[in-house]
């Protein structure tokens, strides 16, 4: 597991991209996306789950991606596709997208399994890993659902990720902090990115909205 000051996340040759979410279309997000995609090791397809959102928005997203010379790709059912289906879409993805949205806990069920285990397949073999906003958070170690804590995919290990962060949502990141001492918090503002590379590369993409909250008993 790669360790660069106080983070860590898993091993392997793919790079993990934590995404504060907004316009998609606004010049900081455009830089995020041409990073995904130019600094992406695998040449596999790019895999787009929506489950947080809505087909519409997924095809929206998929355009503007075209527009900046993505690779082809095609959307995955989190919600319907069998067992099989989705273990070999995503583990042979050289980029999946996990789209923003408001359904943050339903796609927090649906990536559990068969999912989950091809996007840690693919990682391992090279693929980006690229969470859009709400999507961010459930790669953290803690999810902040209807005001609770709860268990993340641990992706980023102590972390609990708040997307869309402000700084009037500093109290709030506080709060969630106070909860898990041993942990930190980290805000990603729209437009604003934390890359992590397979050589424990730590880089920020789009603009410099990033906030960290340390727990009182971090270490």
């Amino acid at each position: 597991m790669p360790q660069a000051t106080i983070f860590r996340w898993p091993s392997g040759l793919g790079w993990l991209v934590l995404s504060g979410g907004g316009p998609l279309d606004s010049d900081d997000n455009t830089s995020i996306e041409a990073a995904v995609l130019t600094r992406t090791v695998s040449q596999g397809p790019l895999a787009y789950i929506w489950a947080a959102s809505d087909l519409e928005s997924a095809d929206r997203h998929m355009d503007l991606l075209s527009d900046l010379g993505a690779r082809t790709g095609y959307l995955v059912d989190v919600l319907t596709e069998d067992d099989s289906t989705l273990f070999r879409q995503l583990s042979e993805a050289g980029i999946i997208i996990l789209g923003d949205g408001p359904r943050q806990e339903t796609l927090r069920d649906a990536l559990a399994g068969s999912a989950l285990r091809g996007i840690e397949e693919a990682f391992v073999q090279g693929a980006t890993i690229y969470a859009v906003g709400a999507s961010a958070t459930l790669l953290g170690a803690y999810v902040v659902e209807d005001g609770e804590l709860k268990p993340g995919y641990r992706w980023l290990e102590h972390a609990a990720i708040l997307p869309g962060y402000t700084a009037e949502r500093a109290e709030f990141l506080h709060g969630v902090v106070q909860q898990v001492p041993d942990g930190y918090g980290l805000g990603l503002g729209h437009g604003a990115a934390l890359a992590f590379g397979p050589l424990g590369e730590v880089e920020v993409w789009g603009n410099q909205a990033i906030t960290i909250t340390l727990g009182k008993n971090y270490a």
